[in-house]
C-alpha cells in the first residue's frame, strides 16, 4: 500500500504541475497576443479615420469647385432669371445630370426652393425647403441634410447674375451626395473595416447588419455631440468589436458621425487553434509523464538519500550538480529518472528565457534608457548617503586601522557604483555635459599616449588624422570616454593581437547619402573611425551591442555598459554612430559629429582650495530624500552654518515665511514632488530678493535650458557629492556676486 500511495502522490503532483504550467502558458500567450492584436486594431482604426478625413477634404475641395462651375454656367444663370418655379423644375433635369450628384436643389434669391431632383425618393420639397432654410440661417456653405430616412452631404453655392465681386445673387444652387450603403461599402473596402454612419443616434448606412447597427447606435447613444475620436470596445450580438467614432459635422449643426469597426473576435480567432494545440501538447506531456512515473514507481523501495544533494542543488538553480548512486540497480534507475526530469526542467527554463529575450527586444531602446536614467537618479541619492556617511566615518577620531580599511573598501565600492550610474546616465542621455568647441585630433593624440599601454603590445595602434579637421562641440571628457571604451572593446576582440586604427576626416553628407543612413540629416560632419582586425560580429549581435548590460564577454569580464555609454554620449552630443562588422573580418565604429564653428575652448584650470572655510550664514536645505537631506544638513552644521530643513517646496515656503532672520542661501534639489527647485527658487526670490540659490541634481532631466532665464548661472551640485564639494559650492554661491558669476554651468562631482 505504501508504494501505491507514493505512486499516487507522484502522479497527482505531475498532473497538478503540468496542468498549472499549461494553463499559465495559455493565459500568458492569450493575454499577450490579444493585447498586441488590440493595439494593431487601434492603429488600423486611427489610420482608417485619417484616411476618411483626407478623402473627405479632397472631395470637399473638388465638389466645392464643381458647384462653383455649375453655378456659373450661362444656362443656369438664364434659368434662374426666369424666376418661374415650373420652368426651373423642368429644366433642372439637365443641370442634375450634368452635376453627377445625388441631390440637386435650385432656389431663388430668397431661399425658396424652385427645383428639386434626387436619385431616390424620400426627400420632398417641403423637407428640402426646411433644411435649406436651416443651412442659410446657420451660414454654412457645406452642411448635412437628413430627410426621408436619407443622409446627404450638401454644398450651397450662390448663383450670381454677373461677376461674383458684384454680389448680385439671383438664386442658390445646392448639390449633395447621399451617404448610403454603396458609399459605406466603398469606404469599407478601402479601410478593410466595418463602417457605420449615424445622424445623431439614428443609424443611416453601414456595412453591419441592421440588428448590429441598432445595437451600435444604442451603445453610442448620448455621445453624438461629444465625439473626441477615442476608441472603445463594444459587443454586437455575439461578436466583440473595437470602434473609433469621429464627428463629421461642425459643432452646432446636425450631429453626423462615422464609426469604423474592427472585429476583435475575428482577429484573434487563430488563438483558438493555438490553445487547442498547446492543450494537446500539455495533455500529452501529462500522460507521458504519468506513464513514466507509473512504470518506474515500483523501484522506489528504499529512501532516495543519494538524491537529496542533487534536489537541493536543483532548487538553487544548479542543473549540473554531479549525482552519485550507491551502485544498486534501483537507485541507478531513480537517478536516471531524476536526470531526465532535471534536463526537461532546464530545457523549459531555456525556452522561457528565450521567450523573455524576444519580449525584451520588442521594447524600444529609448524606453530602456528612460528606465536606466530613473534608476541611476534614485541610486545617486543612495550613493550620496553611502559616500557621505563613509566620509564622516573615515574622518572620525579614534578609528583604528581595521575600521579605516573597512570604510575605505566601502568608498571604493561606492566609487565603482558612481561610475556605473554615470554610464547609465550616459546611455539614457541624462548626464550633465559641459560641451565646448574642441579639436578632435588633439583629444585623440592625447589619448594615443596611453592607449598602447592599455591595449597591450600585441596590438599595433595607428592614428591617421586629417590635418584640416574641423572643430566639434562636445564634452572633452566624454569624448575621451568614448575613445577609451571603443579601444577596450577592440582589445577584447583581438586576443591574439591585431591592428587598431583611428582615423579622422571631414565629411559632407548629402541628401542621398543621408537617406541611406536614417535618421542622419544632410550636413557637414566630422568622422571619427575606430577600426580593428578582431573577431567581428554577426547581425544578431550588432542589433544588441548598444543595449545596457548586453555583453558577449565571459561572466565577470564586462558590465555591458561600455558601448551603451558610447551610444548615449554620441546621441547627447548630437551625433550618429554606425557599426560595420562581420564574423572574422573585424569591426569598424563610425562616429559622425556635427562640425562646429567658433574659437576652440581652452581647458579650464581647476584650482581647489586645500581647506574649505567655514561659515555662519543661514541656509535653507530642501530635499525630498530624507537621507540626503539629513546628510547635507550635517555637513553644513559641522562647518558652522545655521541650517533650516524642508522636505518639499511648500514646507520650504512656510519655513521662509515664519523665519524672522535672514536666509542667505537656498540649496534645493531640482526634481521634487509638487514643486521643482526652479519654481521654488523663483517664489522665494519674490519674497526674499537677496537670497542666493544653488541646486542639487542626480541627472540633467531639468537641464540648464529648462530652468529658464531666471537662473541662468546658478551653481549645480552633482549627486553623489562629498562634504568638500557640498561646502565648497555653498561657499562659492555665498561669496560670488550675481554679476560676476561664470557664464558656464558650475558642476561638482565626486571622482
Amino acid at each position: 500500500m505504501s508504494n501505491i500511495r507514493l505512486r499516487t502522490k507522484f502522479l497527482l503532483s505531475l498532473l497538478a504541475i503540468s496542468a498549472g504550467l499549461t494553463a499559465a502558458t495559455l493565459l500568458i500567450v492569450s493575454y499577450s497576443v490579444q493585447n498586441r492584436v488590440r493595439e494593431s486594431i487601434r492603429e488600423e482604426l486611427r489610420n482608417s479615420v485619417d484616411t476618411y478625413k483626407s478623402f473627405e477634404k479632397q472631395r470637399e475641395d473638388t465638389l466645392t469647385r464643381s458647384a462653383e462651375l455649375i453655378a456659373n454656367l450661362p444656362n443656369v444663370r438664364a434659368l434662374m432669371t426666369t424666376e418661374d418655379a415650373a420652368t426651373i423644375q423642368d429644366a433642372s433635369a439637365d443641370v442634375y445630370r450634368l452635376s453627377g450628384s445625388d441631390l440637386l436643389v435650385l432656389a431663388n434669391r430668397a431661399g425658396t426652393v424652385a427645383g428639386l431632383r434626387t436619385s431616390t425618393s424620400g426627400l420632398d420639397r417641403g423637407t428640402a425647403q426646411e433644411l435649406l432654410r436651416h443651412s442659410l440661417d446657420s451660414g454654412e456653405s457645406r452642411d448635412w441634410w437628413f430627410g426621408g430616412g436619407r443622409l446627404y452631404e450638401v454644398w450651397i453655392q450662390p448663383i450670381y447674375f454677373g461677376a461674383p465681386s458684384q454680389n448680385t445673387t439671383i438664386g442658390l444652387l445646392v448639390v449633395g451626395h447621399e451617404v448610403d450603403e454603396r458609399a459605406a461599402r466603398d469606404f469599407s473596402n478601402i479601410a478593410s473595416s466595418e463602417v457605420a454612419f449615424h445622424f445623431g443616434d439614428v443609424p443611416v448606412a453601414g456595412t453591419l447588419t441592421a440588428a448590429q447597427q441598432t445595437q451600435l447606435a444604442s451603445q453610442l447613444a448620448g455621445n453624438s455631440r461629444n465625439l473626441s475620436g477615442t476608441q472603445r470596445e463594444v459587443q454586437l450580438g455575439a461578436e466583440r468589436y473595437i470602434v473609433a467614432t469621429v464627428r463629421l459635422s461642425p459643432e452646432g449643426g446636425p450631429a453626423v458621425s462615422l464609426s469604423v469597426l474592427k472585429s476583435l473576435d475575428k482577429e484573434t480567432s487563430f488563438l483558438s487553434g493555438l490553445n487547442h494545440g498547446l492543450m494537446g501538447l500539455g495533455l500529452l506531456s501529462v500522460l507521458a509523464g504519468s506513464g513514466l512515473v507509473f512504470l518506474i514507481s515500483h523501484t522506489f523501495t528504499r529512501p532516495l538519500s543519494s538524491l537529496v544533494s542533487g534536489v537541493r542543488a536543483l532548487e538553487k538553480g544548479d542543473f549540473n550538480y554531479p549525482l552519485e548512486s550507491s551502485g544498486g540497480d534501483e537507485v541507478t534507475e531513480v537517478t536516471a529518472a531524476f536526470v531526465r526530469m532535471r534536463a526537461h526542467m532546464e530545457k523549459s527554463q531555456d525556452e522561457q528565457r528565450q521567450l523573455q529575450e524576444r519580449l525584451r527586444q520588442a521594447h524600444k531602446m529609448e524606453a530602456v534608457g528612460r528606465l536606466a536614467g530613473g534608476v541611476a537618479h534614485d541610486f545617486n541619492n543612495l550613493l550620496t548617503i553611502i559616500r557621505g556617511n563613509s566620509d564622516l566615518l573615515i574622518d572620525r577620531e579614534g578609528s583604528d586601522n581595521f575600521h579605516r580599511r573597512c570604510v575605505e573598501q566601502i568608498q571604493k565600492a561606492a566609487g565603482r557604483a558612481v561610475s556605473m550610474t554615470r554610464q547609465l546616465l550616459a546611455f539614457s542621455r541624462m548626464q550633465v555635459l559641459q560641451p565646448r568647441v574642441i579639436e578632435l585630433n588633439t583629444i585623440v593624440m592625447e589619448m594615443g599616449k596611453m592607449l598602447p599601454r592599455l591595449i597591450g603590445e600585441h596590438i599595433e595602434f595607428a592614428f591617421l588624422p586629417d590635418p584640416k579637421l574641423a572643430s566639434v562641440k562636445a564634452d572633452p571628457g566624454q569624448i575621451e570616454q568614448v575613445i577609451l571604451n571603443l579601444a577596450v572593446n577592440a582589445r577584447d576582440a583581438m586576443p591574439n593581437g591585431g591592428n587598431l586604427t583611428v582615423t579622422t576626416s571631414n565629411i559632407l553628407m548629402d541628401e542621398s547619402e543621408a537617406g541611406r543612413r536614417p535618421p542622419m540629416t544632410p550636413g557637414q560632419y566630422v568622422l571619427l573611425s575606430v577600426k580593428d582586425t578582431g573577431l567581428g560580429m554577426d547581425e544578431a549581435t550588432i542589433t544588441h551591442i548598444f543595449e545596457p548590460f548586453f555583453t558577449t564577454k565571459e561572466i565577470g569580464k564586462g558590465t555591458g555598459l561600455g558601448l551603451a555609454t558610447v551610444y548615449g554620449v554620441v546621441k547627447q552630443s548630437g551625433g550618429f554612430i554606425w557599426v560595420i562588422s562581420s564574423p572574422g573580418k573585424g569591426t569598424t565604429f563610425e562616429i559622425y559629429l556635427p562640425q562646429a564653428y567658433g574659437p576652440v575652448s581652452k581647458p579650464d584650470l581647476e584650482t581647489k582650495p586645500s581647506v574649505i572655510p567655514s561659515g555662519s550664514e543661514t541656509i535653507l536645505v530642501v530635499e525630498d530624500e530624507a537621507g540626503v537631506r539629513e546628510l547635507a544638513c550635517q555637513f553644513l552644521r559641522v562647518k558652522g552654518y545655521t541650517v533650516l530643513e524642508a522636505q518639499d517646496g511648500h514646507e520650504a515656503l512656510e519655513i521662509a515665511a515664519r523665519h524672522s532672520g535672514t536666509i542667505h542661501l537656498l540649496l534645493s534639489d531640482m526634481v521634487m514632488p509638487k514643486m521643482n527647485g526652479g519654481e521654488l527658487a523663483g517664489r522665494l526670490k519674490a519674497i526674499r530678493p537677496k537670497i542666493r540659490v544653488a541646486f542639487m541634481s542626480g541627472y540633467s532631466e531639468f537641464s540648464r535650458g529648462e530652468m529658464g532665464n531666471q537662473f541662468p548661472h546658478t551653481p549645480v551640485l552633482q549627486k553623489p557629492f562629498s562634504p568638500a564639494t557640498l561646502v565648497g559650492i555653498v561657499r562659492e554661491a555665498l561669496t560670488e556676486s550675481a554679476t560676476d558669476q561664470s557664464t558656464e554651468t558650475m558642476e561638482s562631482r565626486v571622482t
